[in-house]
């Protein structure tokens, strides 16, 4: 071999390679920079070993490392053909091909890869960009006209794959299909495809084809798709048809039909816009929009408008023929204006029949309220006050009542201390340098429409907010709009005897009330009855209280070794306060009035009469009735106790336990009440018994006795019996939550070599595992968690049977019985009515490409169940699963067959 016959050679192979690298780059359909073409001299046949180093440092712009694990032959000819065989990979800065064999044909500029036997599997041509594989049985790439064509090839789109028999590729971003399938499953033998005559891809994004069939584990579904269209890659900036439900198995209310048919539009980055429709054959109509906005860190929001027709019978000549309209709407908006000041606003109106007519949720139809709000939060930058303003709407349908609260303003100050001195510490400060300040004042407004013919009222809210009229006809009432304004001060001051173990404190309160009207009662001699009657006119009103506290702890330590407790320790938090308050209901302030309620049934009885409050019906309402000279008693407990442990090296190591966090005990008695001056003993106890174990209790105990009608008696239990107490509620309630395995599972990743192991035995490839029941069992730990809440309440009837009810509910049981199956539920019984409370069980599979879910409720009024078997690609689960036909693999109880939202996690 000459010298010039070498560096042809080698010159030829290095155009081979660079012509491989640039026709990968047409298969990807990724635009590349050109790669230039090298002439090359005629040599003679030879054969030799080539290899290059293709470990390089660092790869330079269009530079190409080959290597072959046999050899490269050139044979000169009729043409010149170039090959490179055995494991042969060429490297590319865009990218990489990897075959069995290599060659090209110089005259004819014609590339071609394939595999060194028919029979060889595992070294097909394969094209590696990024994280994108293209393999292929055989190729040919003509690198002058950028055509090229592929035999069984896989082409890789997002979510998915397509196979073709024969592909072709006619420019740098369209590929042909013949006999192509496509599936999102990514064996070699999908569980599910969609087969076509004829597929074209372009730019890998859209998919187009022709005389289309669906196959479910090779069965052919009866039905044939003319023509069609695929995204291959699906982006959420982008407008589309929203992909339709065939709904047919309701056929008796509404028959056939197709929802959420519609259109969803991307207008750009901050803004999005949807449309859908419900059609059936019935007449029945649904017309949904949304719009949706945002800009980020600044403002979000959401409208939303919903109106339907309904006919109760099929044509408009039945004559059970009816039609409803129901409607809705729904507008959010958040705005941050600063970090000090924000805006939230959250609109929900809609008729009653609105959720009964279209939702599927058992929650929302038995909704009976809808409720709105608007709210501006301002707070100044350095705390000094804050200013908060809102108005609240709630319309209930069961009661036809809509309440509208506001529009209310609150403003507060920042607690002032005039006398304090920063440059003094906490037991340097005088009695008077504790001294603070609080003010606070509202405004608010309250519009309630309760109509005399609830179920047949003539007009609706929104008609009575309008109208004074409509309102005092529709109510019998004049209060049409209430408005009220209240301020707030306060003047408190701490320490004030000079003690270290005593805590003294004294309060000053002051309430200030302003309405436009007041409440007057006459009696009607002739009727026999109170008439009230509305007075306008400003009207203050003023009250104040005061109180005085004193508070201390004492602690008490008793050594006594248990276990690992070595001392216990009590601590006991005694506090005795009096408070008073004058009598505001007297004739001194002008607050109260009495009124005559009935006639003299008798000569020389006295006229029945009622003491009433002018602001009775005023929103703040107006100061309190009574004179109080209260004395309040509190006495807290805590119980604690120290362990000692010491570990391996001896060192000790103290923890304090908390047994008992919470016990205490509360009673007032007021001097000046006419009669039962001691109120009932108020008890709470709160515990840890195990760790993630609470319990929380409490109880009221009265003093007195009761007459037959069971209202107290100005007489103590105790004068007449050992019996010192009533109890008259108790309540008790416990939670344990529990979680095991938090790691998950974990699976034995030791590889399993038989006894005669052969690393070219391709068996393990075929769809039956050889070794199959003879390998050693996956070790794991199977995840299970769940919360138990017990609660059990007890309250007195003096004249009946006693209130009581006793639950207990085992919530969030999961429990992962293999890494593919996962079992959920809820369930809970009631001790009293000795019956189980509404429960919900939920077993979910996770198949290779499929998701199979069930859900039921076997006990309760509302029994369902819900069984679905999803794709769990979701491209195409809009697809396959929306199929006439398909609606089998996702059944349920409720008659369209598919379940309603917010059950089984979502997946139903």
């Amino acid at each position: 071999m000459n010298r010039t016959a070498t560096y042809s050679a080698f010159y030829s192979a290095l155009l081979l390679l660079l012509l491989l690298g640039f026709s990968s780059s047409l298969i990807a359909q990724v635009n590349r920079p050109p790669i230039q073409e090298r002439q090359t001299t005629q040599p003679d046949t030879t054969k030799q070993s080539a290899r290059t180093g293709s470990s390089q440092a660092q790869q330079q712009e269009g530079q190409i490392n080959f290597e072959a694990s046999d050899s490269l032959v050139f044979k000169n000819k009729k043409n010149r053909i170039a090959t490179l065989y055995g494991s042969s990979s060429v490297v590319h800065n865009s990218g990489e091909l990897q075959s069995g064999k290599i060659s090209m044909n110089l005259d004819s500029s014609l590339v071609s890869a394939n595999t060194q036997t028919p029979q060889d599997t595992l070294s097909q041509p394969v094209l590696i960009r990024e994280n994108d594989r293209v393999r292929s049985n055989k190729i040919d790439f003509n690198y002058k006209t950028e055509k090229g064509r592929f035999e069984v090839a896989r082409v890789e789109v997002q979510d998915g794959n397509l196979i073709g028999t024969k592909v072709k590729n006619t420019g740098r971003h369209v590929v042909f299909l013949e006999d192509a399938i496509y599936s999102t499953c990514q064996l070699d033998h999908p569980h599910y495809y969609i087969q076509a005559k004829r597929m074209k891809v372009v730019d890998r994004e859209k998919i187009f084809f022709e005389q289309a069939r669906l196959f479910i584990l090779d069965i052919p579904y009866p039905l044939v798709f003319p023509f069609g269209y695929l995204p291959g890659k699906f982006d959420k900036k982008q407008s589309g048809i929203l992909e339709p439900t065939y709904a047919y198995q309701n056929r008796q209310n509404r028959g056939i039909g197709l929802q959420n048919l519609g259109w969803f539009q991307y207008f750009n980055d901050y803004l999005t816009g949807q449309a859908s429709f419900d059609i059936f054959t019935s007449g029945d109509f649904f017309v949904d929009s949304r719009v949706r906005y945002r800009i980020r860190n600044k403002l979000s929001g959401n409208a939303q408008i919903g109106y339907s027709r309904n006919n109760s019978g099929l044509e408009p000549s039945d004559p059970d023929f009816s039609s409803r309209v129901a409607k809705e709407i729904q507008i959010s908006h958040n705005q941050d204006f600063s970090p000090y000041a924000s805006f939230n606003s959250s609109i929900h109106l809609r008729t009653e029949n609105f959720n009964k007519i279209n939702a599927n949720d058992p929650t929302a139809i038995a909704e009976t309220d809808a409720s709105s709000s608007i709210n501006y939060k301002y707070r100044h930058p350095e705390s000094l006050y804050s200013l908060n303003a809102s108005i609240r709407q709630n319309q209930n349908f069961a009661t036809n009542t809509t309440n509208i609260t506001g529009p209310e303003l609150n403003f507060s100050l920042k607690r002032l201390s005039p006398f304090k001195n920063e440059e003094t510490t906490g037991d340097e400060d005088k009695w008077y340098e504790s001294i603070s300040v609080n003010y606070s004042n509202s405004f608010n407004s309250k519009f309630r429409y309760n109509p005399i013919d609830a179920d047949s009222a003539r007009y609706n809210w929104f008609d009575a907010l309008k109208a004074p009229s409509i309102y005092r006809e529709a109510t019998g009432k004049s209060d049409h709009y209430r408005f009220g304004f209240k301020q707030n001060a306060g003047i408190s001051m701490n320490q004030l005897l000079p003690s270290r173990f005593l805590n003294t404190s004294l309060n000053f309160r002051y309430n200030d009330y302003w309405y436009p009207t007041t409440t007057r009662k006459t009696f009607n001699s002739d009727s026999a009855e109170v008439v009230e009657q509305q007075v306008r006119g400003l009207t203050s009103a003023h009250e104040f209280n005061m109180s005085l506290n004193f508070s201390t702890r004492i602690y008490g330590l008793m050594n006594l070794r248990l276990g690992n407790l070595t001392s216990f320790r009590h601590t006991l938090k005694p506090s005795i306060g009096f408070s008073y308050q004058p009598d505001f209901s007297k004739d001194l302030w002008g607050y109260y009035r009495t009124v005559q309620t009935d006639t003299v049934s008798q000569p020389g009885q006295p006229v029945p009469t009622q003491r009433y409050s002018i602001f009775e019906n005023e929103i703040f309402g107006g100061p309190g009735r009574g004179e109080q000279q209260q004395l309040n008693f509190r006495l807290g407990n805590v119980f604690e106790a120290k362990s000692v442990k010491r570990d391996s090296t001896g060192e000790k190591k103290e923890n304090v336990i908390s047994l008992i966090d919470q016990l205490d005990f509360r009673s007032s008695y007021n001097f000046a009440a006419d009669s039962l001056k001691l109120s009932d003993l108020n008890s709470s106890l709160r515990a840890k018994i195990l760790p993630g174990m609470n319990i929380n209790a409490s109880a009221n105990f009265n003093f007195y006795k009761r007459n037959s009608e069971g209202r107290k008696i100005d007489k103590f239990l105790i004068t007449n019996s050992k019996k010192m107490l009533e109890l008259t509620r108790f309540q008790v309630s416990t939670s344990y939550s529990v979680q095991l395995g938090e790691k998950g599972f974990q699976p034995n990743n030791k590889p399993h070599y038989p006894a005669n192991y052969d690393p070219l035995n391709q068996s393990i490839f075929r769809p039956v595992d050889p070794h199959f029941n003879t390998q050693p069992i996956q070790d794991f730990k199977s995840p299970f968690s769940f919360s138990i809440n017990f609660s059990y309440n007890w309250r007195l009837n003096p004249t009946g049977k006693n209130n009581k009810s006793a639950t207990i509910n085992a919530r969030n049981i999961n429990l992962k019985l293999t890494p593919k199956w996962d079992f959920r539920t809820q369930i809970g019984y009631d001790f009293v009515r000795k019956e189980l409370t509404p429960s919900q069980f939920s077993l979910n599979r996770k198949l290779h490409c499929w998701d199979l879910s069930f859900t039921m409720n076997p006990f309760g009024e509302r029994k369902y169940y819900f069984f679905s078997l999803r794709i769990n690609a979701s491209r195409l689960q809009g697809i396959i699963q929306k199929l006439p036909g398909l609606n089998n693999l996702e059944r349920g109880s409720r008659g369209t067959g598919r379940s309603p939202r917010g059950f089984g996690g979502g997946n139903f």
